[in-house]
């Protein structure tokens, strides 16, 4: 019959390397989160910034406001060969350069207005269409 033994370090260095592991999961999951809720989804994110800065926001060319209460969200942005595209509901659509806004957004952030595709009163919306773009800062 043969025993095992295990020293004090031994049980120290795995319970490290499991804290370690559980930790990198935890900001793996933070981030996935965050990701997603910057995805450009009607509704998500408005509140925070509809107050201060959204609410402020017009189309450009006109005197009507890019937000009706729930249609402005912080979201991302990329550039796609000569163009930019913009997260919208979950799905990248190409920026109409007419509709970016000369505004700088709080947090420096990509945002977007633009109406809900799933409208309640069951009308038939164009999947892109949109009010304003804000783009971020470092572009």
């Amino acid at each position: 019959m043969s025993t095992f033994t295990v020293s004090a370090f031994t049980v120290r260095s795995i319970l490290l390397q499991f804290v370690f592991a559980l930790a990198i999961g935890v900001a793996a999951s933070a981030a996935s989160a965050q990701d997603h809720d910057h995805d450009g989804r009607h509704g998500q994110g408005h509140a925070q910034w509809h107050d201060g800065f959204y609410q402020k926001l017009l189309i450009p060319g006109t005197k009507s406001s890019c937000c009706n209460l729930s249609d402005c969200r912080p979201t991302q942005i990329r550039t796609n060969g000569d163009h930019y595209e913009i997260m919208k509901d979950g799905r990248w659509i190409r920026v109409d350069p007419s509709k970016i806004v000369k505004a700088e957004a709080p947090d420096g952030g990509a945002h977007i207005c633009a109406p809900d595709v799933h409208d309640t009163r069951g009308a038939t919306r164009d999947p892109d269409m949109v009010y304003c773009v804000v783009m971020p800062s470092e572009i």
